[in-house]
């Protein structure tokens, strides 16, 4: 098997172990992490090493590829052009648990994952880097754009569009024929019955626009 590392050991690093320990598809040779020491330990994984060190482990460790396991979309973004610059040749693999329900037409690009539990339906579009976690629904002729993530729970009908770097927190609804800007956050268990625009926080039983915000804007709790 080929040889990968994942980029990021957190609490998203610690599933995206375990789809790839179910997949049997990789062999995982640590975690790259530049917040935490060489050799801590991380859901039987170990640490070997930070960012800086990655072109020097690609070659002692045989590296074939990367996973970011980097659930903020925009710092998911940040840390892919870092790693480009240090390792421009690196496979970014996707990840796709094996009870995902996935239509025969789907195709999973560069950097995704899929959760267990979340179901893509027929013809689809997933771009890349893209994050659909457990029991996330993405409807048909719908499309998630680079760098978008479905939190757990999050329905989407037919033919919606979420744009580039949008996060569709947990529980969060959206009908038929939505679409959603870029750079922008629908907060959990929102409805959406209407367009949402760029760089924009919306939630809400119906959703509403609650303020504007900057791309870097965090939306994740610590």
């Amino acid at each position: 098997m080929k040889n990968i590392v994942i980029y990021g050991a957190s609490g998203h690093g610690k599933m995206i172990v375990d789809i790839i320990l179910k997949n049997k598809n990789y062999n995982i040779k640590g975690f790259i992490d530049s917040f935490k020491p060489v050799d801590t330990a991380i859901y039987g994984q170990k640490v070997i090493g930070n960012l800086d060190a990655l072109a020097d482990l690609i070659k002692s460790h045989n590296i074939y590829g990367i996973v970011i396991a980097i659930g903020e979309n925009h710092t998911r973004q940040i840390a892919y052009n870092k790693i480009k610059k240090v390792a421009p040749n690196i496979n970014f693999i996707p990840v796709v648990h094996p009870e995902a329900i996935l239509a025969h037409d789907i195709v999973v690009a560069k950097g995704t994952v899929i959760m267990a539990g979340a179901i893509v339906n027929s013809n689809a579009e997933i771009g890349e880097f893209c994050i659909l976690n457990t029991k996330s629904s993405l409807g048909h002729d719908s499309k998630l754009d680079n760098f978008s993530s479905l939190a757990s729970g999050a329905t989407l009908g037919g033919n919606v569009t979420i744009g580039s770097c949008t996060a569709v927190c947990l529980g969060a609804t959206l009908i038929q024929n939505i679409t959603i800007g870029n750079n922008t956050v629908i907060g959990a268990g929102s409805l959406v019955l209407k367009d949402v625009g760029d760089l924009k926080t919306a939630f809400g039983v119906p959703v509403n626009v609650i303020k504007d915000r900057k791309q870097d804007t965090k939306y994740l709790g610590k």
